[in-house]
């Protein structure tokens, strides 16, 4: 049995268990146990009653304004936050990020991609009301965490809007570099804006953990 196998039904997940056989024999990922848990935070799979803390902020055009994502109103929060309840194709992980008291403070998200599901994609918010305490640095090591010790995926990239100094701030932090800088590469809000994309193999991380 593989390390990979062992995560996936169920057995000890630990920093000293490492996936070392390739990701492309495995067909279906299996979710962690939710929910996942930091010191001030809990990462949980979305309900419905989340919808109404993202209403305000995603209607926001000055909070959207480094999304890469236009505004959206009441009604498509909701379909969104609806989305991801339903079940998936077991290859995208949007969560909830609340407080341990269960105010809801923004959300995360992986995303598994590449050939047999290698490689993966985070992404993040935090509500403008919680922004600066660090909880997106605090959710984003959990779900590293969980790419590459649940998962065993090789690599990790994060994509942001190339003004988004706070988020490339973040990625920095997490020990991600800038790979990629695509010029006036995405149209968003009504004019051409540029990308980055920051990536994170699985032994840097592990070098981090030492």
């Amino acid at each position: 049995m593989t390390a990979y196998d062992r995560l996936r039904f169920g057995g000890p997940t630990s920093r000293a268990l490492w996936v070392d056989v390739p990701r492309a024999e495995f067909l279906t990922p299996v979710a962690p146990a939710w929910p996942l848990r930091t010191e001030r935070l809990v990462l949980r799979p979305f309900v419905l009653d989340d919808a109404d803390a993202f209403v305000d902020a995603w209607a926001s055009e000055e909070w959207t304004s480094l999304l890469l994502s236009r505004p959206m109103n009441r009604a498509e929060v909701h379909a969104m936050v609806r989305r991801r309840t339903e079940p998936g194709d077991g290859e995208f992980f949007g969560l909830a990020v609340a407080t341990h008291d269960g105010t809801v403070v923004g959300d995360s998200m992986l995303h598994l991609q590449g050939t047999g599901l290698s490689e993966g994609e985070i992404g993040w918010t935090i509500l403008p009301e919680y922004a600066g305490r660090g909880y997106a640095t605090e959710a984003a090591r959990a779900v590293l965490e969980m790419a590459f010790v649940h998962f065993g995926l090789r690599r990790v990239v994060a994509n942001l809007d190339a003004r988004n100094d706070r988020s490339a701030a973040l990625c920095e932090r997490l020990g991600m570099r800038r790979e990629v800088d695509k010029r006036g590469d995405f149209w968003s809000k009504g004019l051409w804006t540029s990308s980055y994309e920051y990536a994170l193999l699985a032994e840097e991380w592990r070098a981090q953990q030492a």
